[in-house]
């Protein structure tokens, strides 16, 4: 049983999220937990505590606030994606104008989402990763 469950916790996609506005960053852990392929690894409202985080924790998938005080996401995007290039990054933002994505294009990002779309994100990690994102639906009485 305990070989079983060590190769379900090596299956699962590692995610960071960061963001600086704690509600929203709070949401999507939440939301994150409902699905048993993702497992949130860590999350920061800083882009230099991003970096560090990224080396320490091997993320699969970071969930990168663009806009951030001190370090943006796109400047923390720079510096993980030169020394971690196999990290797929999701920028998100409230705004979704061209000179932002190209920012985040040139930055490294895998792509990207408004905040508003942040219920597609299960999604999106599926796409971007090429895995299979289940959802966990608890047992809720019996038949």
């Amino acid at each position: 049983m305990a070989a079983s469950h060590a190769s379900h916790v090596d299956e699962l996609l590692r995610i960071l999220v960061v963001d600086d506005f704690g509600p929203f960053m709070k949401a999507i852990c939440s939301f994150l937990l409902g699905y048993e392929t993702l497992i949130v690894v860590g999350e920061t409202a800083d882009g230099d505590e991003a970096i560090e985080l990224a080396f320490r924790l091997a993320p699969h998938v970071i969930i990168m606030d663009v806009k951030m005080p001190r370090k943006s996401g796109v400047e923390a995007t720079q510096r993980i994606k030169r020394a971690l290039p196999e990290i797929h990054i999701i920028g998100v933002s409230t705004q979704h104008d061209v000179f932002l994505r190209a920012s985040m294009n040139a930055a490294g990002f895998s792509t990207f989402v408004t905040k508003d779309r942040a219920h597609t994100l299960p999604d999106v990690i599926a796409t971007i990763t090429g895995r299979s994102i289940t959802r966990d639906y608890p047992f809720e009485g019996t038949a």
